[in-house]
């Protein structure tokens, strides 16, 4: 027993240790913020971009047609950094929405792709932002 008191006392390399224990859980934790951070973000704005579509559909001029309504989304989320295609963007005019009759309706639909997609399971592949606007006479 006495060969082990001196290894038991040794505190050389310690640090290096605990780094390597706890650097994995660290990492883990900081990408997995960043990526729901990411996200919220797109996610967010594909919110906007749905609800300003509805809105100009409703209010605005320049969105009388499906092209002119799609290509106006388009260019919002592009305004943004957020890159869609005008397929994913279905606008529907004088549906009943959440309730609300003679409502503009514009549902986004668009892929997320995450580095972490194999580490976290329950991250989503997929966002869809619906949003509606009243139409205004």
């Amino acid at each position: 027993m006495t060969f082990l008191r001196p290894l038991l006392r040794c505190k050389t390399a310690a640090t290096a240790v605990e780094f390597a224990i706890l650097a994995p859980i660290f990492f883990a934790m900081i990408f997995g913020i960043i990526e729901f951070s990411r996200y919220a973000w797109i996610h967010q704005t594909l919110n906007d971009v749905a609800y300003a579509t509805a809105r100009c559909m409703s209010v605005g001029t320049g969105c009388t047609s499906s092209t002119l309504q799609k290509t106006y989304a388009v260019n919002r989320a592009g305004g943004f950094g957020v890159t869609i295609a005008a397929t994913n963007v279905t606008p529907v005019t004088n549906t009943t929405c959440k309730g609300y009759a003679a409502s503009n309706s514009v549902t986004i639909r668009a892929n997320f792709h995450s580095p972490v997609e194999g580490l976290i399971p329950a991250m989503p592949t997929q966002l869809v932002s619906i949003a509606c606007f009243p139409v205004l006479a």
